[in-house]
């Protein structure tokens, strides 16, 4: 099955917003074994929204196209599906009936805006949009099944969970001489695109049924592994023996794989343990903090912390002898490692981390200029621990790959030495 995608508006081929629909339905539509053949961005001009219709419907076998069903003048997409299928456009008496209910629930009159979302291609199927007023709108074009979605994301995503998929899954399992296909992404850290490629691509000849494939998103790194074969059976034999042979080479570069996230794991690893966590950040600026209490229930494990980010409040919040401070500077392997065991010790905690540094544009010295970060771990039957990193990039790359890095340093000593609290 080919499948394309077309995304009409100005504030999309002007930069104006960025699609988050299609990244959304790639990713569900990669989880049924379909890889989306091509994305199209088209403005609201006319003539090339038909064309891209016609162009797109000669071409796939599906189309999902978002955007222009509102209200206002500038939503004419439905109206260029008309013209490229040679039809009229109708007033719907369906659509007209949801429409009424809706802005009768929300006290509202229907003005000419609303009523021309009544009108949609004749031959068309109508299907109700729960979320929102315009609605899902099925087209034959040619052999191509067109899907006429509205362009915000929250009712996007509802109709295509809802609405699209389904009948994509229906029309997969009625297509012979299928292949089927099996998935697997690996998640990593601490380990460049080029070395991942270089450790895992050695593999690729002994498992041929299997493509593989790398994402970055930073802090980390990321192995796509596709499987196909005839069956189903197959497929998953086949991607299950790729992704052993993977994490044999990556190890513990690997902390989880498909919809498992980084602070979720290390979270659950700590917890398993029965361990709590404080944190003492400086150049990172609560970063570290922000990524542990994102997750729901954290606070079972995260105590709390402290930006301390000056001198004065290193010393007064996490007990950072002065001395250290004049003779090592704020930024050394002496003040990240008083920090980690000072905010350890302030909250109580099994173990604490630290992160101070010179994220730049400015700072820095000869011998640790701007991108030099000193992350410390402190904890129970331990040596307090400091690690001096080097990172290149602006700011926010710097902080983003230093908060990464201390708490990588705490799942690594978990996994490699898991003590009671």
């Amino acid at each position: 099955m080919r499948v394309e995608l077309l995304c009409t508006g100005d504030e999309l081929v002007t930069g104006l917003i960025t699609d988050t629909n299609s990244t959304y339905l790639e990713a569900r539509l990669f989880d049924l074994g379909v890889k989306v053949a091509r994305v199209t961005l088209v403005g609201d001009v006319r003539p090339d929204i038909t064309g891209a219709l016609l162009e797109a419907s000669a071409r796939a076998d599906v189309v999902i196209v978002s955007g222009g069903l509102g209200p206002t003048a500038d939503d004419f997409t439905l109206e260029c599906a008309a013209a490229a299928a040679g039809v009229p456009m109708e007033e719907d008496a369906r659509v007209l009936g949801w429409l009424k209910e809706r802005y009768a629930a929300r006290g509202m009159p229907l003005n000419p805006g609303a009523l021309r979302m009544a009108r949609i291609p004749a031959g068309t199927e109508p299907v109700r949009n729960s979320q929102g007023s315009a609605p899902l709108v099925i087209q034959q074009l040619g052999r191509a099944h067109l899907f006429f979605l509205p362009g915000v994301p929250r009712e996007y995503r509802a109709l295509v969970d809802g609405e699209v998929l389904p009948r994509v899954r229906t029309w997969l399992a009625a297509e012979s001489g299928r292949t089927f296909r099996a998935f697997r992404l690996l998640r990593t850290v601490r380990l460049p695109e080029s070395v991942l490629n270089e450790r895992v691509m050695p593999l690729a000849p002994s498992h041929p049924r299997v493509v593989f494939g790398f994402r970055t998103h930073a802090p980390e790194n990321h192995l796509k592994l596709m499987a196909e074969a005839p069956t189903q059976a197959e497929a998953d034999a086949a991607l299950a023996a790729a992704e052993a042979a993977c994490r044999q080479v990556l190890g513990t570069h690997v902390y989880g794989a498909d919809g498992s996230e980084y602070a979720p794991v290390l979270l659950e690893l700590l917890a398993r343990g029965g361990h709590t966590l404080a944190v003492a950040e400086s150049c990172t600026g609560g970063l570290v903090a922000q990524e542990l209490t994102a997750v729901p229930g954290s606070s079972q494990v995260f105590i709390g912390g402290a930006v301390a980010y000056s001198e004065k409040m290193k010393s007064a919040w996490v007990g950072v002898p002065p001395d250290i401070l004049e003779k090592h500077s704020a930024v050394s392997s002496q003040t990240a490692l008083a920090m980690a065991e000072g905010v350890r010790v302030a909250c109580g905690a099994t173990f604490g981390l630290s992160v101070t540094g010179y994220a730049g544009p400015g700072g820095g010295t000869p011998e640790d200029p701007v991108g030099t970060v000193y992350c410390g771990l402190a904890g129970p039957g331990m040596e307090s621990r400091c690690e001096r990193i080097s990172l290149s990039g602006d700011r926010d790359r710097v902080r983003l790959f230093a908060a990464s890095h201390v708490l990588e340093m705490l799942r690594l000593h978990l996994l490699a030495a898991p003590v009671s609290p």
